[in-house]
């Protein structure tokens, strides 16, 4: 082992990389020759993590605390409880979302293939919008149709790892492409 320190191999609870959105990056693809990477997110009661599809990687999801609701495949797909202590496999090329029913936050582990994921992650510094217009770039399809069903169906009030300005903040140029009916 040349060069290795105690600092490259070990991470204590509660260390990590925080980044602009609910996740801490634990370890990046540099640090795990470029196969995968690991990070610890939280989804607050009533939050929904947006259906979308991965291009170039697979991922797997391990439940620390409290249960999530996921849909895998999409409408006419999977949906099913989680559990803490579950493992969740997200297929590449397969729509999956997932979302907190309960009063209380659930903290789980993403570990995701390659380097696109965590390369979106990091988009998201330069604001929520910024990532979600450049998602294609990391292999990234946010379904929104699908993401205001599930939001309906389940009576979901806000979406994990996005931060939006209130409608009347909005810059006029987005608020002029609204229908004239919900302008504000």
């Amino acid at each position: 082992m040349e060069n290795v320190t105690v600092k490259d191999v070990l991470r204590l609870p509660g260390e990590g990389e925080k980044t602009a959105s609910d996740m801490v990056i634990k370890a990046r693809t540099a640090d795990l020759a470029g196969d995968f990477s690991v990070m610890e997110g939280t989804i607050y009661p009533n939050e929904l993590l947006a259906p979308h599809t991965h291009e170039y990687e697979a991922q797997l999801v391990y439940i620390i605390t409290g249960e999530l609701e996921f849909e895998v495949g999409g409408k006419d797909g999977l949906r099913f409880t989680a559990p803490a202590g579950s493992y969740i496999i997200k297929p590449r090329g397969i729509m999956h979302a997932f979302w907190n029913k309960k009063e209380v936050e659930s903290r789980y582990i993403e570990l995701s293939g390659k380097e696109h994921f965590e390369e979106f992650v990091d988009s998201k510094s330069k604001g929520d919008l910024h990532a979600i217009i450049h998602s294609k770039d990391h292999g990234m399809t946010t379904h929104m149709t699908d993401t205001l069903r599930l939001m309906k169906t389940h009576n979901l009030k806000g979406l994990s790892m996005m931060e939006f300005p209130s409608l009347p903040k909005l810059p006029d140029w987005f608020r002029n492409l609204l229908p004239k009916k919900e302008k504000v």
